[in-house]
Order: C-alpha cells, then structure tokens, then sequence
C-alpha cells in the first residue's frame, strides 16, 4: 500500500498562519539591543515619517520666513524671476535661489492635487529627508548600523530642529549640505576621489543655499581635521581634500557668473546672496551677535549637547586618536566658530550644529550613566504625555465646546473660529497615539530605549499639533483673510496701492493670497497712486498726508503688535 504525503503529515501541527505570527510579533517586548526586527524597523520607519510628512501641507505661508521664502516663489513661477529672487516684483536680498528653484520646481509639478505654497514646502520635507538619510549613513560608517538610527532619533528629537526642519527656509537646503559634506569626508581617508567628490557636492549644496560664506565651512573642517588628527603625511587625505576644493569651487562659480552675465546688479546682491556674507555692509554688522548661538545651544540642541560634551569630555585623550571622535568635535567647533562670527542671529542658521552633535551623541548613549538615561526616559513620557493630553483636551473643547470655561478660554486665544470635524486626521491621530502607547508599554527599559522614547514623544506632540491643532493655529496666523479683505474693498479701475512701513512677508503675502502689489513710498510713481496701505501698531499709526482718509482698519485675529489701514485718497 502507497502512503500519500498528506498520510505523512498527519499528526503534525500546523505552521502559525500569517496573523498569528504578526500578533505573536506584536505581544513579543521590543528591547533595542543593536538587533533588528520587523517590528523595530517599522517603529523606526513610523517615528521617521510622522515626524517629516506633518506640517508640509495643509497651511498658509506664516510670517515671516515662510510667507518671505512663498513670496520668492510666486514670483518665480508668476514673473519668471529665476536666477535673483523677487517679491511681488521688487528684489529680495535675501538668500541664493536653490531652495527657491526646487520649490517653484515641487509647486508646479504638485499643482495638479495641491495648493502652490503647500506644493512649495515639500522642498523642506525633501532636503530634510536628504539630511536625516546622510547622517544616518555618516554614522553608519562610523560606528555601525545601530549608531546610523539613534542619530536620526537624536536629531530629529532636537527641539530646535522641530518647527525649522518644517518651515520653508533655504536654511533647511543647507542642513542637507552639510550632512552630504560630512558624510563625504568619512571616505575621504580611504576613498579620495568618492569621498572628495561628496564632500564638493555638498559644499556647492550649501553655497547655493545660503551663500558662498557659509559653504567656506565645509573646506575649514576638511582642513582643520587633518590638522587635529595629524595626518598631514596622509597623501589619499590630502588628495580627498585637493579633489573636493576642484568640485567645490566651479560650482560656487556658477551662480556668480550668471549674476555677473545680467549687467549691471545691486551689491547687495553680492554680499547678501552670493557671498552670503551681509556682515560686510555697516548696517547688517549690528545684527551678528558672537555668543547669540552658545546662548540658545542649551535648548536648541537638547538633548544631543549634553550627551556630546559629555562624550567629549570622558574621551578627551583619544580625541586626536579616532576619527569618529575627532570628525563631529572638529565640525561642530568649526562651523559655532564660523556662524557666530559672519551670521546674523537666528535659530535657523543653527541647523547645521545639529548634524555633529547627534553624530556625538550616538555613540554617547550606550555609555551614559543608567540614571542619565532614566531621566531622560522619564522626563520624555511625562512630559510630552502631558502635552499630548493636552492637545487631545483642547481639541475635543473647541470641538464640543465643553467645559464651558475651557472652551471660553480658547475662543479667546482664536476669536471667530469654528472647528470643524476632520474624519481622516482624527483617525490618523488616534492610530498614531495608539502606536506610541505600544511603544511605550512594550519597549524594554535600557538607554536606546531613552531616545527612542524621547523621539517618539516629541514626534507625538508634533502629528498631534498638525491634525488637531492646524487649523486653529493657521486661523490665527494666515494673512488671507485680511489680504482678501483689502483686496475687495479697492476697485478693479485703482490707478495703484502705494504703501508705507509693508515688510517683506506682508508684502509677499497680499501678492499670493490676493495680487495685490504696492508702489513704495520712495517710488517715482507714489505721487500717482489714489489708494495707500500703511502698516504699523495698534497704538502708533504712521504719519500720512491730509489728502488720505482712511476707510478700513484691521489685523489677523489677536495680533496685538501689527495693524494695517487702508486710505483712500
């Protein structure tokens, strides 16, 4: 008698179906021991996308970097001003055009299923995963696979990379830049011409972003690196940074050279845009401050500079011994160095420090002290716990409009608002709440898990804020309402709107939401204008001539600095 297969199998148990092994999966402790597992790569996948996609769309342009940084691409794709910015057709000295470009390039292509601005802020999320990609490959080749996602975590866990890594700014452009220049100069030891190569693109990334300057960084680094470590005799060394000077330099030319091909171009243009140096002229040397970037590093850059100078500290004589060591203290001391003494103050030009210190910081972590390291989990479960509570409150309040008292205290902070119901953004917010409350239960306590709690948190705060919080904050802050406003009450025959004491983000901001463009006072053409827009202070109106009278008056809800009025003449 012939047995059949099925015979012999009989008695056998039944491999676990898919389900059930993704459930035996999610019932399993996730402990983050440098091993990878599906449910691992997908927290960190999860935690990676929540905290980039949120925040590129769904808003206006806020003032005043975003509404500036729309204001130049409107008038790329409006005007065809592609190689020196414009708002509403007047220069901005402001920043070199790459960012702008991608952006314009990101709004057209987008035009189709999204507003332009929102087609326009995809460039942040673009160069920021462009970042985010070339730290964790930095760090990969210094120290593992492991390091390669607590950097990502530690950067994108700093408070002040939150709001910036989601606003439209160049200065996002030239974070990517750095990353890509860094990472370069891992390989430029034992692979020259790669690594030389990378490190070039990068720094042409940073010249075309924010100035040529700035980007004199990338090569300071490169030098003052082979200088700590001592390995001037190190010919492939040398070599790597002779081969990255030769791509850098013609593609910093670049945009000079089409400048210098238009004729004759404002200085401004130079020391503004291309050099990206305003320290140059007298009036923009006021606003460097040198001890302005050591003065916001201690939250800024929370929690990567505790856990850096820590590292730094217990190491400090093998500093010159090993390269992981050298190449993130030598980076970020060159680059605080450079920034406090040719930028402006401003949070955004910062970003930059972020990369060295999250490289520090990575291999920091599995040697701190076990107590650091509870601190910080506990610090980071409590309080972005309590702030997620409390955004969850506050939009069930403005929702329901109970308990009366809160919900009276909102309408305050966003007078004449009304929210509406949003199926899709509450169940993705509920899902993503849900997802961190299994990390949080199911993660087993040692320092990764710190970091990866303190990443998932902020990451929380921040979808929470978007889906739930948005549109009450876009209320507040959007020019639209006001610039539709001005707009409907000036007739189509207007001869032109002059204007008195209009920044650049409100002027860029009445040409996107209501084409509204405005002669400046010191125009040729003011004289001949019968309608006149000033903006000033609720208290103090500017001075205008007995011929204006004034027919409208208004702000954005609860703005108590700023106050436009319209005139007629």
């Amino acid at each position: 008698m012939s047995l059949r297969s099925d015979d012999l199998n009989t008695g056998l148990p039944k491999p676990p179906s898919k389900a059930a092994r993704v459930s035996q999966a999610l019932g399993q402790p996730i402990i983050f021991d440098g091993t990878t597992s599906p449910v691992k790569k997908a927290l960190f996948i999860i935690i990676c996308a929540a905290w980039i996609l949120p925040g590129l769309i769904g808003h206006d342009a806020w003032k005043p970097d975003e509404a500036v940084a729309f204001g130049i691409i409107h008038s790329m794709l409006k005007d065809g001003y592609w190689l020196l910015p414009t708002i509403a057709g007047e220069p901005s000295f402001d920043y070199p055009p790459l960012y702008y470009w991608v952006g314009a390039a990101l709004s057209f292509i987008f035009s189709p299923v999204l507003p332009a601005h929102d087609g326009a802020r995809l460039a942040t999320g673009f160069f920021m995963a462009l970042a985010l990609t070339y730290l964790y490959k930095t760090a990969t080749r210094l120290f593992d696979e492991r390091a390669g996602r607590v950097a990502v975590l530690l950067m994108i866990g700093c408070l002040g990379l939150l709001v910036r890594g989601h606003q439209m700014n160049p200065e996002v452009a030239a974070l990517a830049g750095f990353a890509i220049a860094i990472y370069g100069m891992t390989r430029i030891r034992s692979e020259p011409r790669k690594g030389g190569v990378t490190t070039g693109v990068g720094a042409a990334i940073v010249a075309l972003s924010v100035g040529i300057v700035p980007a004199l960084a990338v090569p300071a680094i490169a030098l003052v690196l082979i200088t700590f470590v001592g390995e001037w005799r190190n010919r492939d060394f040398r070599r790597g940074i002779l081969i990255s000077l030769a791509v850098m330099l013609p593609l910093m030319m670049v945009l000079p050279m089409l400048v210098l091909m238009q004729g004759d171009i404002n200085s401004r243009v130079w020391t503004d845009q291309i050099l990206g140096a305003p320290f140059l002229t007298a009036e923009a040397r006021g606003s460097i401050q040198p001890l302005y970037f050591l003065q916001i590093l201690p939250w800024f850059a929370l929690p990567s500079l505790p856990f850096s100078l820590w590292l730094w500290a217990r190491d400090r004589k093998k500093l010159r011994d090993r390269i992981e060591l050298a190449l993130p203290l030598v980076a970020f001391i060159t680059l605080l160095v450079m920034i406090s003494l040719t930028r402006e103050a401003g949070e955004a030009h910062a970003l930059g420090l972020l990369i060295p210190l999250s490289l520090a910081s990575a291999m920091a972590l599995d040697r701190l002290p076990n107590e650091v390291a509870r601190i910080m989990d506990w610090f980071g479960l409590v309080f972005f716990g309590i702030v997620a509570w409390a955004l969850w409150f506050y939009w069930l309040v403005a929702l329901t409009g109970f308990p009366e008292r809160a919900a009276a205290s909102f309408a305050r902070q966003v007078p004449d608002f009304a929210l509406s119901f949003n199926v899709f953004a509450f169940v993705l917010a509920v899902a993503l709440t849900l997802v961190w409350l299994y990390a949080v239960i199911r993660a087993h306590r040692n320092n990764r898990r710190a970091v990866v709690n303190w990443a998932a948190g902020i990451t929380l705060v921040w979808v929470l804020a978007n889906l739930l919080g948005q549109p009450a904050v876009n209320h507040v802050l959007s020019h639209r309402t006001v610039a539709t406003t001005i707009a409907s009450l000036i007739p189509a025959n207007a001869i032109c709107v002059a204007s008195f004491g209009l920044g650049d983000s409100e002027r860029a901001s009445f040409d996107t939401f209501a084409q509204l463009r405005f002669v400046p006072q010191f125009s040729e053409k003011y004289s001949t204008c019968n309608w006149l827009l000033t903006q000033g202070s609720r208290e103090h109106a500017p001075v205008v001539d007995a011929a204006w009278q004034m027919v409208w008056e208004g702000a954005r809800p609860r703005d108590k600095d700023e106050r436009f009025r319209l005139y007629r003449r």
